[in-house]
């Protein structure tokens, strides 16, 4: 008489594989999120970079205050929708720094993917926001889990 089925050692096996490809396409799904929330928090500033252009446009050349600028956009009608960053609350929001003649200006996000390419280095930019000397950011001000990324103008 034949036994039919499989033994201890295979079924054991054949769900320690299954294991390891359920890790890795857990960990490359979570990449992917990150991934996209940056792109989200880019593609913001670049939006918000088009409503300050706007608005200098229309007010002689200068740029607004820092302080309330994404309301100054909305309410003047450059911006339809006030930016936040996609993990709502979890993470930095986007900040805003003119300069004191504001004929120019620097946005920063911080992107949680630590190796992006366009990451800011430049430490006297980093310094116009927070932590100077490493260029980090994070959900709180002593959180260095993530990279600055600027927009400036011109």
């Amino acid at each position: 008489m034949k036994n039919k089925g499989f033994t201890l050692i295979e079924l054991l096996v054949a769900m320690g594989i299954v294991a390891v490809l359920t890790g890795m396409a857990a960990f490359n799904f979570s990449q992917s999120r990150i991934r996209a929330r940056d792109i989200q928090r880019k593609n913001d500033l670049s939006q918000l970079q088009k409503a300050l252009e706007l608005y200098r446009n229309d007010n002689n050349g200068n740029y607004p205050v820092a302080s309330g600028f994404q309301e100054t956009l909305l309410t003047a009608g450059y911006s339809k929708v006030e930016f936040n960053d996609p993990r709502d609350g979890e993470w930095s929001d986007y900040y805003y720094s003119p300069e004191d003649d504001r004929k120019t200006y620097y946005l920063m996000t911080c992107l949680e993917n630590t190796t992006d390419q366009t990451k800011q280095t430049d430490t006297t930019i980093c310094g116009k926001f927070k932590n100077p000397a490493t260029c980090s950011c994070g959900a709180t001000a002593a959180d260095s889990s993530g990279v600055m990324y600027t927009l400036s103008q011109p």
